[in-house]
């Protein structure tokens, strides 16, 4: 077990359980003096259809996750020093494991279920994806 995490990931969708992964990994960073990263995935499964259609379906998906990363950090009384914020598109699982190996994460923290009905029965498959997947430790959220 790694004695302290420097470079942290939290990744959220809006999803109550996403929330409380974020709250923790604040902790968890300041505990270690280290940087956190929020990242929010639009998933483009969201966006079928008419390309012009695609086009703004997808401007749509990204405006509301970084309104929902600002809801999140405005909620916060104490941030640490060291944060950033990054949205992307694509499959949320994968880009989750893409972004901690390309930026060498330590951690990455996740919630135990995401945001769909399927996801909340069992633990989501984003979720195992990722345990599965990363090159990092993996925290899940309950």
């Amino acid at each position: 077990m790694k004695e302290e995490y420097k470079n942290i990931l939290v990744a959220v969708d809006g999803s109550e359980q996403a929330k409380k992964a974020f709250e923790e990994a604040i902790e968890v960073t300041k505990r270690n003096d280290g940087a956190l990263t929020i990242l929010s995935i639009v998933d483009y499964k969201y966006s079928v259809g008419d390309p012009a259609f695609i086009n703004d379906a997808l401007k749509f998906h990204l405006n509301n996750a970084e309104i929902e990363i600002d809801t999140l950090i405005s909620g916060t009384e104490e941030l640490p020093e060291n944060y950033e914020t990054v949205i992307l598109s694509g499959s949320p699982k994968r880009r989750i494991v893409e972004y901690a190996k390309k930026h060498e994460i330590d951690l990455i923290m996740i919630g135990a279920t995401g945001v769909g009905a399927i996801e909340k029965a069992i633990i989501g498959s984003t979720t195992s994806y990722v345990v599965n997947h990363a090159s990092c430790n993996v925290m899940v959220v309950k």
